[in-house]
């Protein structure tokens, strides 16, 4: 039996770039998925061109401030609609749908709950700007020694997750997480195992990312303080995961 699996793409202001998001995903994608759009309240066409494209849509009514927002929309619909998968690209079409199957053969062989795809295992392709990887390569590395097992490219939004994983998000776990590297660190904790996969990742060719300036000086304070707030729940992480 075939797994259900659905793409997810989260789109803010991509109007540029969503639609040859859109179509490389439907010409190049090496999985077999259904694919829908979570909107993070765009002010520019980017919506009304995924609509005009005929691609299914979740439109928030207000930004969340960050990708987190988008990633628990994505994991509620994954798991109220049954997937057995739940496959994510940026809307920037920085991702290559030609390497979802990276991402998707890890968890049908039974062996990651969530698989992220790294730019910095084998250094090809855009590798991020310099503070920024600075940043990646500094909290990587305190929630790498966290979690017990390296996470290289912790802020990847190229990921996959399993019915395990989606379940534990959607249903035990549905609001005290702000961030996704904050989510690694809570899915470490709850058993969920992590891995990741080589992958060759694009530049942003036009758009602005919602990681601007000030998001990039809230950063490491956020960070330190959600991590912190995580260690404070390890026990209560680990006695909910069971439910799993």
């Amino acid at each position: 039996m075939s797994a259900k699996i659905v793409t997810i793409i989260s789109n803010f202001n991509e109007q540029r770039e969503i639609l040859n998001c859109i179509r490389a995903f439907r010409e190049t994608a090496s999985i077999t998925a259904d694919l829908v759009v979570v909107d993070n309240s765009s002010s520019d066409r980017s919506l009304e061109l995924v609509q005009e494209a005929g691609v299914d849509y979740i439109a928030h009514a207000v930004n969340t401030g960050g990708s987190a927002g988008v990633i628990k929309t994505a994991l509620q619909y994954s798991h109220s609609h049954d997937y057995d998968i739940y496959c994510h690209l940026d809307g920037d079409n920085q991702h290559d749908p030609a390497q979802l199957h990276k991402l998707v053969q890890p968890i049908l062989d039974g062996e990651a709950d969530i698989v992220i795809g790294s730019r910095f295992i084998e250094k090809e392709g855009f590798q991020s700007f310099f503070f920024r990887r600075v940043g990646i390569f500094t909290f990587g590395g305190l929630i790498s020694w966290l979690a017990g097992q390296k996470i290289t490219d912790l802020t990847s939004g190229f990921r996959a997750y399993n019915r395990r994983a989606i379940s534990f998000f959607a249903r035990q776990y549905r609001h005290e997480y702000e961030a996704c590297a904050q989510m690694l660190l809570i899915a470490a904790f709850a058993g969920l195992r992590i891995r990741e996969v080589p992958v060759v990742m694009r530049p942003r060719q036009s758009g602005k990312s919602e990681f601007n300036l000030i998001k990039m000086i809230k950063f490491p304070i956020y960070s330190l303080i959600s991590i912190f707030g995580v260690l404070l729940q390890r026990k209560r992480i680990k006695e909910i995961s069971h439910a799993l």
